[in-house]
C-alpha cells in the first residue's frame, strides 16, 4: 500500500523509487512548520484591549488619588485610621492616646520583673493627633497617579503605619537620664532583695539571687535606643544568670519580724506636717516560706502566701477637719452687756485654734490676762464664795462650754476645776472655772489628726465646735449622776455601730449651797 502526500515533495522519479526501496513502499510527507500570522483585524483587537487596560488603570489611579478618606490598611501604631476623614481620624488617634508628649511608646523589660516606660516626648514622638491624622490622609497622595495607585494597593495588602513618618529626633539626654535613674533604682531594689507585697493577690514576692540580676545602664540604653529607632513597643533587657551562682541567703524569720504586724491607719505626721500612708497588716508562715525559697532557682520570683489585712482608714480617705466631733450651745439670756462682751471676746480668742496630735491647750495662755487694755469689762463673777464684779466676768461660760466639747470629742482632759457653786448655763458637772494664774482649764489632742476649735456668739447663744478627722467613726457621750451636792460625770465611748467600747468616770464635782 502506498500513501502519497497530496503534493509531491520529491524532485524526481528516481529519488522517489530510491525512497520506496528503503521504506518498503510507504511514503510519508512532513508538514511544513507553522507560523503565526496575525491579520490586521487581530492587531486592532489587541490594541483595543491594551488601551482599555491602560484607561482602567488610569481611571483607578485617578479615583484613588481623589479619595476623600484615608487609604485601606493605614494606621498609627496599630490604631486603624483607614476609611476615615481627617476629623474622625484625629478624634480616633486622640482617644488612642496619641496627643501630647506623655503617652507610652515603649516598654523596657528589666531584671526582677521590673519595667520602664518610655514616653513619646523622650522618644521624639511629640506630634499631635491632628498631625497623625494628616499624615495618614497624605499617605499615597504625594506621587503621580500610578504611584498613588501602587501605594493604595500596597497599604491595602500589607498595611502602613504612618508613625514612621512622624518621628522627631530622639532626646538622647532625657533618655540617658531616665535609663540611668531607673536602672539605679532597680539595682538598688534588687540588691536589697526586691521585696514586693501584693495585697490583692495576698502574696509576698522576693526574687532569689536578686543581687545577681543587676542591669548595666549602658546596655539598657543601647537596647532601648535600638527599639525606638526600629519602632518597637517592647525592649527586653532582662539579664540572664548562672543557675549555679552563689546567692545571698535570706533570713525569713528576720523578714517576718520586720514586716509582719497589725494594720496601721493613715495618720497625721507631726514631723512632716502631712498625712502619712496607712500600712496593711501582714502575716505569713515562716516554715512554708523557707520551703518555697529552698525549692526556687536563681532568678526565680518566690511567691510566699500571706494574709494581708488592709487598714480601715486610708490616706485617700483622710481629710483634715472634715468631721464635726462636738458642738455645744449655751444661753446668754439675762447676761449684762459687759458680760456678753467678755464672753464674745473670749470666744474670739479660742476661735480657729488648731491643735496637732499630742499638742495641749491652755485656756489661760490662749485667752490671756483679762485686762481693760485687752478689751475685757467688769461683770459678775464668783470669787471666794461670793458674787463680785471683776474684769472678765463671764468667761467661765466659754471654758465650760469648751470643756463639754472636749469630753464629747473624746479628747484627754489634763486640768479642770469645777465652780464653788453650780452654774445655770450648763448641766451639773460640766463646768470648768478659770482664773488668771489658777485654776486653768487644759486638755490634749490625743487623736491621730489635728483638731480645730470654732467659737462664736450669735442670737443670744454661745456656740463652741470642735472639728477633726474621725478615723473609725467612734464617738463619746457624756452623762452625769447627782448625789446631793456631788455630781459624778461619766464618759461613754461607742464604736461606729453603737457598741459601747468603754465607760469611765470623767470627774467628781462637789458644790456648795448658795
Amino acid at each position: 500500500m502506498r500513501i502519497f502526500s497530496s503534493k509531491s515533495i520529491y524532485t524526481s522519479d528516481a529519488a522517489r523509487a530510491e525512497y520506496e526501496r528503503e521504506t518498503g513502499g510507504v511514503v510519508t510527507a512532513s508538514p511544513p512548520k507553522s507560523r503565526l500570522h496575525l491579520r490586521p483585524r487581530d492587531w486592532l483587537i489587541l490594541g483595543l484591549i491594551a488601551a482599555a487596560l491602560c484607561l482602567l488603570m488610569l481611571g483607578g489611579a485617578y479615583l484613588v488619588s481623589n479619595r476623600t478618606t484615608i487609604f485601606p490598611g493605614v494606621n498609627v501604631n496599630g490604631t486603624k485610621l483607614s476609611g476615615m476623614e481627617t476629623a474622625q481620624a484625629t478624634a480616633t488617634a486622640r482617644l488612642a492616646g496619641w496627643d501630647g508628649s506623655d503617652r507610652a511608646v515603649l516598654t523596657v523589660l528589666l531584671p526582677g520583673e521590673n519595667s520602664m516606660t518610655v514616653r513619646s516626648g523622650v522618644a521624639g514622638w511629640s506630634q499631635s493627633a491632628r498631625a497623625a491624622a494628616e499624615a495618614a490622609m497624605d499617605y499615597g497622595r504625594r506621587s503621580n497617579l500610578l504611584g498613588n495607585l501602587f501605594a493604595y494597593l500596597r497599604s491595602g495588602l500589607f498595611g502602613y503605619n504612618v508613625a514612621t513618618d512622624l518621628g522627631d529626633e530622639i532626646d538622647a539626654d532625657a533618655l540617658h537620664e531616665q535609663v540611668n535613674e531607673t536602672v539605679r533604682q532597680v539595682n538598688l531594689d534588687l540588691s536589697g532583695g526586691n521585696l514586693e507585697l501584693d495585697e490583692e493577690a495576698q502574696l509576698l514576692r522576693v526574687t532569689k539571687g536578686a543581687e545577681l540580676l543587676l542591669a548595666d545602664p549602658d546596655e539598657v540604653y543601647r537596647k532601648t535606643l535600638t527599639a525606638l529607632e526600629n519602632h518597637k513597643d517592647i525592649a527586653d533587657c532582662v539579664t540572664k544568670t548562672d543557675s549555679d551562682a552563689e546567692i545571698k541567703e535570706i533570713d525569713l524569720q528576720q523578714l517576718h519580724d520586720q514586716i509582719c504586724g497589725d494594720p496601721v491607719n493613715a495618720y497625721f505626721d507631726t514631723e512632716t506636717m502631712e498625712i502619712a500612708d496607712a500600712r496593711s497588716g501582714v502575716q505569713f508562715d515562716v516554715s512554708e516560706a523557707q520551703r518555697l525559697w529552698d525549692e526556687a532557682g536563681v532568678g526565680d520570683v518566690v511567691e510566699i502566701p500571706c494574709v494581708v489585712t488592709p487598714a480601715a482608714f486610708q490616706k485617700d480617705d483622710a481629710s483634715l477637719f472634715r468631721d464635726l466631733l462636738a458642738v455645744k450651745s449655751t444661753p446668754l439670756g439675762g447676761s449684762s452687756w459687759n458680760r456678753v462682751n467678755n464672753v464674745t471676746l473670749a470666744a474670739s480668742k479660742i476661735h480657729d485654734v488648731v491643735l496637732y496630735p499630742g499638742q495641749s491647750f491652755s485656756y489661760n495662755e490662749t485667752v490671756g490676762q483679762r485686762t481693760a487694755e485687752a478689751g475685757f469689762r467688769t461683770a459678775a463673777a464668783y470669787a471666794d464664795g461670793e458674787v463680785v464684779q471683776e474684769l472678765g466676768g463671764g468667761i467661765c461660760q466659754v471654758s465650760s462650754t469648751l470643756y463639754w466639747c472636749a469630753m464629747t470629742a473624746n479628747l484627754k482632759i489634763l486640768e479642770r476645776t469645777n465652780h464653788m457653786f453650780s452654774v445655770g448655763y450648763i448641766e451639773p458637772g460640766m463646768d470648768a472655772t478659770v482664773s488668771w494664774g489658777a485654776p486653768d482649764f487644759r486638755f490634749e489632742n490625743n487623736r491621730t489628726f489635728p483638731v480645730a476649735i470654732v467659737a462664736y456668739v450669735q442670737n443670744g447663744m454661745l456656740t463652741v465646735e470642735i472639728w477633726g478627722t474621725n478615723v473609725d467613726g467612734s464617738y463619746a457621750k457624756i452623762d452625769y449622776y447627782v448625789n446631793g451636792k456631788t455630781v459624778t460625770t461619766y464618759r461613754h465611748v461607742f464604736d461606729a455601730w453603737g457598741t459601747e467600747l468603754s465607760s469611765e468616770v470623767e470627774a467628781v464635782s462637789t458644790y456648795r449651797s448658795h
